[in-house]
């Protein structure tokens, strides 16, 4: 049964005719926000049953993107587009309300004839398949005790393989097509994707439409914007009126039937307002509710927000990146009010730029995060996940494309694996890498540095790369700083000069170190102190520049390449998980007079956004290869352009996208974990797979089309081509480079 609250808003039953000029325009001074035809792969259909098309741009939703889901490859036959699938292959599918369903297979046999399904991990009745070189249906009958509501598991399960184009195939899979029991046996028209487009004339005018039968559903799943409002037209084919209704649901709401209407012979205009909804994740079905011969036609579905007004932005001159390593976000008043760590420069550096409250790092350890900011290219591009990789010539750095720009260009980086041994000195007029140098990394002695080159080339446009690494172990702060955070007479285990290895110890399984609550609380002090110390120096570096004649004119931004944790989750330090404490990392951008001061943006975005944001404030064109965007929109107030997530790795094992409210963490055996931050922040309690199906849904679809994609630049896209790939190389690492390393606390 299902339960709706009736709204018709006013504003849609106004905007609901336009005919032959006859009324306004309901679309005047609105732009578009997610054209809905484009985003058609990412669209459910139901036309006699949900209908899964293999081999198709709408595959990746339902088999995350193929990635480690058991699909390997897909291809055509005549009018057929199939997917090839191993020994077995993982699809994932909704359901409204548990109830009898069967999920009839269109398949071809290639080296098996045996079926074994699961669904939800409840093995189901095996199936033998026929010989022959054609596509068959096979019917899984579906009971309703192992259906849920929502997000659903199918395994598929084969009894062989053969090679086929090198890889290991047991069938083909041509359509999945999830129908009631009771349905199943009326055959109908198949919705594949390549005919969901037509060109529909109805009486005089033709129009191209997503058009489905007179009983159907379109069905999205969207965060709808501020001002939001849905747009389209509608119309219907052959003899006779088609009612149809537009129904909106968020997640723990009741459905809401924010239109209802009836399509005619000719084409009729509506926009919806989804205001109401501002911020939500919600489904928005299109529900054709007729019967009878003749396609009902959804002309141009969209998401329309106001119209911009131009803008400009004077460039600004300068740059600074500031990177301060292993800085959480939640030790930052600006991020967390609650937070007992003074950094009064930070506090008022955020009141004079822009705060983005939800930034996600890429990885959640150095050489990838920064090789992400750096390029502007996602970890699985750039291939800087593991100890040994270095970035090839081939990379193009943020350096090398300003200095090409004409920038005098400084990098100034305290942490070893951002260093030329790792390639990361390409395009740098001057570097130096602390570690490797074997100089001083305190944060005096690298904003010293930086500040006397910016000096020497302060007339000049000039981008200076800064990494700090005081709050990175070791962790040992002067002990002024020390005794704001932890004041008692401390005799326990712990060393600052120790913290590296003492930590990583702790990480081990089992450990070899223990901490008690007296050490918990030292190494937390040690840590605070670290952020407040450095915090002090920052301010000396601002002061610098503004005695410089600098301030008004140059672009700062700060952020971190990841955080720290300390037995937030079980463990200690960094490297190892995908949570909050080591992902949530602070951004704040200040270019006064130009950026509005004192803002806050709330939406999920990565730090690999810096480059491509640096850029366009800085009036350069962009780096060719660059997967980022620009951010400047978001901090003037704008709707985004594309959905507000952000994508992170841990290695090949975690794959985790932040949505704003929701959080899916998607491991390497396809189990996943879902947080919800605005109700848990620390993560606390992971959510049942059914609490939240629509917050789920969006996020496992986004997800597996920025998997399936091998253009990451513009993922979102049905048509992947061309797009970005580097091959790593390999660094050597002799014994100099590992005993650097060690004496940061990583282990080699």
């Amino acid at each position: 049964m299902r339960f709706f609250l009736l709204v018709i808003t006013t504003l849609a039953i106004a905007a609901g005719c336009s005919r032959g000029g006859s009324k306004p325009d309901p679309f005047a001074g609105l732009e578009v926000h997610s054209d809905l035809t484009a985003l058609r792969h990412l669209a459910e259909v139901d036309d006699g049953g949900w209908y899964v098309d293999f081999g198709t741009p709408a595959q990746s939703k339902y088999t995350v993107g193929d990635w480690r889901s058991g699909w390997v490859g897909k291809g055509v036959d005549g009018d057929t587009t199939y997917a090839h699938v191993g020994m077995r292959g993982r699809v994932y599918f909704e359901a409204d309300t548990p109830a009898p369903l069967v999920a009839r297979v269109r398949l071809r046999p290639h080296g098996t004839q045996a079926l074994t399904p699961y669904l939800n991990n409840k093995q189901l009745n095996s199936i033998h398949l026929g010989k022959g070189d054609g596509f068959v249906d096979y019917d899984i009958e579906l009971p309703k005790e192992h259906v849920q509501a929502g997000e659903n598991y199918l395994l598929l399960t084969f009894g062989g393989t053969v090679p086929i184009d090198g890889q290991d195939v047991s069938v083909a899979v041509d359509s999945i097509w999830i129908r009631n029991r009771s349905e199943a046996s009326k055959m109908a028209r198949a919705p594949a994707y390549d005919g969901l487009i037509a060109n529909v004339r109805l009486g005089d005018e033709e129009r191209q439409a997503i058009a489905l039968s007179r009983k159907s559903t379109l069905r999205y799943h969207v965060m709808v914007p501020a001002d939001g409002s849905l747009g389209f037209g509608v119309g219907v084919e052959g003899e006779g009126d088609a009612p149809f209704a537009i129904e909106v649901t968020a997640d723990g709401q009741p459905t809401t039937q924010v239109l209802a209407g009836t399509a005619s012979g000719s084409w009729v205009n509506h926009r919806v307002d989804l205001s109401r909804f501002t911020g939500e994740t919600v489904r928005v079905d299109l529900r054709a509710e007729g019967q009878g011969p003749g396609r009902l036609a959804w002309n141009s579905p969209r998401i329309l927000v106001p119209a911009r007004t131009e803008r400009h932005i004077a460039p600004a001159k300068n740059v600074v990146v500031l990177v301060i390593d292993t800085l959480r976000a939640d030790k930052l008043r600006p991020f967390n009010a609650e937070s007992r760590v003074k950094t009064p420069v930070i506090d008022q550096f955020a009141s004079d730029g822009v705060v983005f409250a939800l930034a996600q790092a890429p990885e959640n350890w150095t050489k990838p995060s920064v090789a992400s900011i750096l390029t502007g290219l996602h970890p699985q591009t750039h291939q800087q996940k593991t100890g040994d990789a270095a970035l090839p010539s081939s990379a193009e750095l943020l350096s090398e494309h300003l200095k090409g720009e004409g920038f005098a260009t400084g990098g100034f980086i305290a942490n070893g694996y951002v260093s030329d041994r790792f390639g990361f000195d390409q395009g740098w007029d001057d570097y130096t890498n602390y570690i490797r140098e074997e100089k001083s990394t305190e944060a005096k002695d690298v904003f010293d540095d930086a500040g006397n080159w910016i000096e020497a080339h302060k007339d000049e446009r000039f981008f200076a790369y800064i990494q700090t690494i005081d709050p990175h172990v070791p962790y040992d702060p002067p002990g002024k700083y020390l005794q704001m955070y932890d004041p008692s007479e401390y005799t326990g285990q712990i060393r600052p000069r120790m913290t590296g290895d003492l930590l990583e110890k702790a990480k081990r399984n089992p450990p070899q170190v223990v901490f008690d609550a007296s050490d918990k609380r030292r190494l937390k002090a040690l840590h605070d102190g670290e952020i407040t110390k450095h915090d002090h120096f920052f301010g000396a570096f601002l002061e610098r520049l503004s005695k410089l004649g600098l301030a008004d004119d140059t672009l700062i931004v700060v952020t971190s390449d990841h955080g720290e944790e300390f037995d937030d989750h079980g463990s200690w330090g960094h490297g190892h998980s995908v949570y909050q404490e080591l992902l949530h990392v602070p951004l704040m951008f200040r270019l006064p007079n130009r950026l509005p001061a004192g803002s806050k943006v709330g939406n999920a975005v990565s730090t690999l956004d810096i480059s491509a944001t640096v850029t366009d404030l800085l009036g350069v064109p962009g780096m060719a290869h660059n997967e980022g965007h620009a951010l400047v929109g978001l901090m003037l107030g704008e709707a985004p352009s594309q959905p507000s997530v952000a994508f992170s790795d841990f290695q090949d094992d975690r794959r985790v996208i932040t949505t704003g409210r929701w959080k899916l963490i998607l491991r390497g055996n396809l189990t996943s974990t879902m947080f919800d931050l605005v109700a848990d922040p620390m993560e606390e309690k992971q959510l049942d797979a059914s609490a939240f199906p629509i917050g789920r849904r969006y996020s496992r679809m986004l997800l597996g089309q920025f998997l399936g994609a091998s253009n990451r630049g513009d993922w979102l896209s049905a048509e992947q081509k061309g797009g970005t790939q580097l091959q790593r190389e390999n660094a050597e690492m002799d014994d100099t480079i590992r005993d650097q390393l060690r004496a940061l606390g990583y282990a080699h």
